[in-house]
């Protein structure tokens, strides 16, 4: 193995090493969240209550789960589509119909859309050169309050 590839591996591996500890802290940081807004943490499950999804979710985690001013309140990070064509978001569903949703007040950019009882809020598809991102926990914070 010569010098480049050892840095070019070097490099991989502090890569995937950054990505898994963004990835622990930003757990970490929502199950915080769960603690001090009262909502429970259910890792990687979604509740059975949620049956429709909004098209196109393949993977969730970081799922949270409770009541807000009396509405139900499911948040998650999940991927939508497959393959490159694939993102990253978190996607928030309030069991409440979608005209009394103010959560665009925030972002006029987010999608809000109503599937039977639940109306999902979540940031479309970014544009090729824009990456994908996660909502902030601060940010997710001010969206539950919201709600």
């Amino acid at each position: 193995m010569n010098a480049f590839d050892t840095a070019l591996l070097a490099g991989f591996a502090t890569l995937l090493g950054l990505g898994l500890w963004r990835n622990q802290v930003r757990t970490s940081e929502i199950r915080r969240l769960a603690d001090t807004t009262g909502f429970h943490y259910l890792d990687n499950a979604l509740p059975r209550s949620l049956t429709n999804l909004p098209s196109g979710i393949t993977d969730v985690w970081n799922v949270l789960d409770g009541e807000h001013r009396g509405r139900r309140v499911i948040a998650f990070d999940c991927k939508f589509g497959e393959g490159k064509g694939r993102w990253r978001c978190t996607v928030i569903a309030v069991k409440a119909e979608r005209s009394s949703i103010t959560a665009s007040v925030f972002d006029r950019d987010v999608a809000i859309e109503q599937i039977g009882e639940w109306t999902f809020i979540y940031r479309p598809r970014p544009f090729a050169f824009v990456a994908p991102q996660l909502t902030p926990v601060a940010e997710l914070a001010a969206y539950l309050e919201a709600i």
